[in-house]
């Protein structure tokens, strides 16, 4: 399909139009956002419409994922190969989707970090190639704030399914094969990292945990691509009708006792039970064991699989839990907002889990926001909806930025090391501010949360602020 250029000169008035109609809301002016992911193995490119941040509309949305069955898991040059094979043709699948009488979106959003660096190059390169022939602005996102501003998104689309907005502050518990963290968010680019993992993610633990607990019959079935952590839910915990006993209490001991006497002891550790860190996630540990388990017991019977791998997740997400309880408990009660995001979150038993234990600390008024199974994995759409809340704050990014490999959240911590040379020149700013490539329009010039301003020039007057 040829590429379609923006006729500068013509009128918006059809466009504002028939986003009115497309939303049914107030006339504000309409954002169409074109969003690439490629931080890690998933090649994603999403189209966004939204005339302010209570709307938006998919109107594409579509993920190319690289095998990892031969590998046994994520494999940085298979991941590029995948990326340049897939990118194109679903950014020109995305572009088709445009809405009549769009002829170009309004800016173009991509993730510029964390993530592997040669994965991120191949989706900001094409970004930026983009916005030049476009004519629009750059956003560079940072993927774990698209991951804690998800609900957000959620709660502004079509069949909301029972979503509420999810306003500042708030909690994020993010868990993903990357990530395990707990962040306190109180603005769009103003975070704390209350809470972060000291090795290895806990989706990172599963994964493996999975490819040595996970029977070989169910393995070989799959196909060359595998979500390994999924399929040991599916496999230990099934999709519904949890069974599951809180600590301290004579079901949980009876079942304990029950796993002992069929299968011997496990040896499996709580994490960091023995040098409690408020501020700390620890997978490694519990990661060891399950492999000194495998190898101790080779021929291990279905059912003992079965029963072993739900222990595995109990424990991890016991872990993730207890930290939770202790910040909204020392925070008194003042946050009632959690959102729940990344891959990990996806695990229903992980969220049942999750909840059981915040009712069972007398922190039932707490409310979860948890995204779509299909929206809590890498995936463009949230690029989409974080790009555009960055562009109505002022922000966009220059195009001579480069991929960030460790990018923190944490508006305290600066890059350094590999990343110092995209650190920002003032050492007192960081997390999603502290690099280098950031432009802000004055507050006057700024579309804002409504999308209340001028109905004309906004994209001319911020590619003007670029230049």
């Amino acid at each position: 399909m040829p590429l379609r250029l923006p006729h500068l000169s013509r009128s918006h008035l059809l466009r504002t139009q028939q986003c009115r109609l497309r939303h049914r809301a107030p006339p504000h002016r309409c954002l169409t956002v074109l969003a690439i992911e490629s931080s890690c193995d998933d090649t994603s490119v999403a189209l966004l419409d939204t005339p302010d941040q209570y709307h938006a509309k998919i109107l594409f949305h579509e993920t190319a994922t690289s095998p990892n069955k031969p590998t046994g898991g994520v494999h940085p040059f298979v991941s590029i190969v995948g990326h340049r094979r897939s990118m194109a043709s679903l950014v020109q699948r995305a572009l088709v989707a445009l809405p009549n009488g769009t002829p170009a979106p309004d800016l173009v959003a991509v993730t510029r970090g964390p993530g592997m660096a040669s994965n991120l190059g191949v989706g900001l390169d094409t970004a930026k190639g983009l916005a030049v022939a476009f004519g629009k602005p750059l956003i560079g996102v940072h993927h774990m704030l698209a991951h804690a501003l998800t609900p957000r998104l959620v709660a502004a689309l079509p069949n909301k399914e029972a979503h509420s907005p999810v306003e500042f502050p708030f909690l994020t518990v993010l868990v993903s094969g990357g990530h395990t963290m707990l962040v306190e968010s109180r603005g769009l680019v103003d975070h704390t990292i209350v809470a972060d993992s000291i090795d290895i993610a806990v989706g990172d633990m599963l994964d493996k945990a999975a490819r040595m607990v996970l029977p070989p019959e169910i393995l070989e079935t799959q196909g060359d691509t595998i979500s390994y952590a999924a399929l040991l839910e599916k496999f230990s915990v099934g999709d519904g009708d949890f069974q599951y006993f809180l600590p301290g209490t004579t079901r949980r001991k009876d079942d304990t006792q029950r796993k002992l006497q069929q299968y011997g002891e496990w040896n499996l550790p709580v994490p960091l039970a023995r040098t409690p860190r408020p501020d700390a996630f620890s997978f490694s540990g519990l990661g060891s064991a399950i492999e000194r388990l495998h190898k101790s017991r080779p021929k291990m019977r279905w059912e003992e699989k079965a029963d072993l791998g739900k222990e595995i997740q109990i424990i991890a997400f016991e872990h993730i839990a207890d930290r939770l309880v202790t910040r909204l408990q020392n925070r008194g009660n003042n946050i009632d907002d959690v959102v729940v995001s990344g891959g990990v979150a996806s695990n229903l038993f992980f969220r049942y889990l999750l909840r059981r234990t915040l009712e069972h600390q007398g922190l039932r008024h707490v409310r979860i926001h948890t995204p779509p199974a299909r929206l809590c994995t890498d995936n463009a759409a949230m690029i989409a909806w974080a790009g555009a809340e960055l562009y109505r704050d002022g922000y966009h990014t220059k195009l001579d930025v480069m991929p960030i490999r460790k990018w923190s959240m944490d508006s305290a911590v600066s890059l350094s090391g590999e990343n110092e040379s995209e650190a920002f020149e003032d050492p007192k700013k960081g997390g999603i501010l502290g690099v280098k490539g950031w432009k802000r329009l004055p507050k006057e010039e700024r579309l804002g949360p409504g999308g209340r301003r001028t109905q004309e020039g906004i994209v001319e007057e911020m590619d003007d602020k670029q230049t």
